[in-house]
């Protein structure tokens, strides 16, 4: 099984990291002059997922 807070800290960081590229790109190239993007909102659904898997793993009420 894998880790939840693990998994929760990466769909965290890899969300980030796109939010930051559809708003400025990377190296000066690419993004999305801020409009957020299809697989920006993927993943996002995915953290929400990694919010909900960790807190059950806690017993945490949702």
């Amino acid at each position: 099984m894998t880790d939840p807070i693990a998994a929760l800290i990466t769909k965290a960081d890899e969300l980030l990291a796109a939010l930051t590229f559809d708003d400025s790109g990377k190296n000066g190239l690419g993004g999305n002059g801020g409009l957020i993007s299809r697989e920006t909102i993927r993943k996002a659904d995915a953290l929400r997922w990694a919010v909900f898997d960790a807190k059950k793993a806690r017993g945490v009420d949702q």
